[in-house]
């Protein structure tokens, strides 16, 4: 209690608000080794969660999990490697898997393709724009590659002024970016990583806010607004186009990438280090 009394009153003295409804625990989903990212397919009415398992190679999995929290299949795909953001589009499901992007199919598990292209090291989270058009950031090459509607995937923007991205989303044209930190060199020190707007068409960077954390995961929350987590501190944010941010709830060190589903109010956090998923209602 003192701990979070504490990030409390550092939050209020750095300028970002404490919202006054927090997120109601549903439900907590155990069993997931290293659970990363997570997404929904309202076809099937499921959640698809990746696991990065142990470090051995091939060990690493996807789930599907009801959404009260009840896991149905918990290797619907398996032999990855350390599978890290999902994106569902349509009938198809895409995983970041270190240096590979894998396309599956949703209904089935089954390995379409393993997309690669020149010089990816680590990619992480996984967004798809409206015209089907997928994103892929790649922390340390502080970049983002595209997997485009031809099929062709390669490295498509490549700047320090990401902040070794993690998370993406794509939202009304605009691709939203949490860095994780600020790497301008090898020989500078890493910051916290702040949150990012940019223009896909003319690759126009800005960023909405000053460095907040090892930030991971984004998601929609209403028009003007985003839900945001930090992986180091567990916060989750929820920051406005202006820039503003308050903390919605404190939740756990290793929280990955968060899930809401806007038309049921659920509001679902991956936690790396201790396996689970933990669902609310907000």
């Amino acid at each position: 209690m003192l701990k979070s009394l504490a990030v409390i009153i550092s939050l209020i003295i750095s300028g970002i608000a404490v919202a006054q409804n927090s997120p109601e625990f549903v439900a907590e989903v155990n069993g997931l080794a290293h659970c990363e990212s997570v997404a929904f397919s309202p076809s099937t009415q499921l959640l698809y969660v990746s696991s990065m398992a142990d470090k051995e190679n091939g060990d690493g999995y996807i789930s599907t999990v009801s959404l009260k929290g009840e896991i149905i299949d918990k290797h619907f795909i398996t032999g990855l490697d350390d599978p890290k953001g999902i994106a569902i589009s349509g009938e198809k499901l895409f995983v970041s898997d270190i240096s590979v992007l894998i396309e599956a199919d949703l209904s089935t598990g089954k390995i379409i393709k393993r997309h690669q292209g020149e010089g990816e090291v680590f990619l992480n989270d996984v967004a798809v724009s409206e015209n089907r058009e997928v994103f892929v950031s790649d922390m340390s090459g502080s970049s983002i590659y595209k997997l485009n509607k031809d099929g062709e995937f390669s490295e498509w923007f490549s700047s320090s002024k990401l902040q070794t991205p993690n998370g993406l989303l794509v939202d009304e044209g605009q691709l939203y970016v949490a860095g994780w930190a600020s790497d301008e060199s090898k020989n500078t020190e890493k910051t916290a990583g702040g949150f990012l707007q940019l223009e896909p068409s003319k690759k126009d960077l800005k960023a909405l806010t000053r460095d907040l954390g090892n930030l991971d995961g984004i998601q929609k929350y209403d028009n003007n607004s985003f839900l945001v987590s930090a992986w180091d501190s567990g916060i989750i944010y929820k920051i406005h186009k202006d820039g503003n941010c308050e903390e919605i709830l404190q939740s756990e060190k290793s929280v990955g990438d968060l899930l809401y589903i806007r038309d049921k109010n659920l509001l679902i956090l991956p936690l790396n280090f201790q396996n689970k998923l933990m669902i609310y209602k907000y």
